[in-house]
């Protein structure tokens, strides 16, 4: 059976050179920024610093499976709305993007209060390196889908009318999306699920 044919192939090779690279830089940006922005909000980051003590006590009442589903079935369904509202321009997922960036490091910034940066570090690596790599994913599918609703929009100003084939591009568009965020993104999120678990019961 094959997930992927040839034409697929090479689409998703254009997304991954040329909106993967995007995604990243966005985010790593915005990441920057919040952390930038948690030195100039002291009050902010208290409260924040209460908030997160007061998530990880909450949680820490589930067993290990509970929290290894919830983990993964958030992270599934946050990413999954990433790529299909991507239809609207592509706005609300670079938007979305933005926001993670900004709040990871302004928790990033906040949580050296109470964590050394090693144990900051560690746990970003460990689970962030596959959390994060589906979230680029996700991303970039979403921003090609944005990308392509641009693309026939001008194409249905250009000629007046909506072809048959436009709406089938997209479609396929949407379609080899989701094949790719169940063959790469998902396992990613499994593995990231599995180690954050680990690390919160260790």
């Amino acid at each position: 059976m094959i997930i992927f044919s040839k034409k697929d192939t090479i689409k998703i090779k254009e997304v991954l050179k040329d909106y993967l690279l995007i995604s990243i830089l966005l985010f790593f940006c915005s990441f920057f920024i919040g952390v930038i922005f948690s030195s100039f909000s002291p009050v902010l980051a208290e409260e924040s610093l209460k908030e997160l003590r007061n998530f990880f006590s909450f949680f820490s009442s589930f067993g290990p499976l509970k929290m290894g589903i919830f983990i993964f079935l958030n992270n599934a369904v946050k990413i999954s709305l990433f790529i299909f509202l991507g239809i609207i321009f592509a706005i609300p997922t670079i938007f979305f993007l933005i926001l993670n960036g900004w709040v990871l490091g302004f928790v990033v910034a906040t949580s050296m209060e109470f964590l050394s940066i090693k144990e900051v570090f560690f746990a970003l690596f460990y689970h962030g390196v596959f959390e994060l790599s589906a979230l680029f994913i996700g991303s970039s599918l979403g921003i090609w889908i944005g990308v392509s609703t641009y693309k026939e929009i001008g194409t249905y100003k250009k000629e007046k009318i909506l072809s048959s084939i436009s709406s089938l591009n997209i479609k396929n568009t949407i379609k080899t999306s989701m094949k790719v965020f169940f063959f790469f993104a998902v396992p990613l999120l499994f593995i990231a699920a599995i180690i954050e678990t680990f690390l919160m019961f260790s």
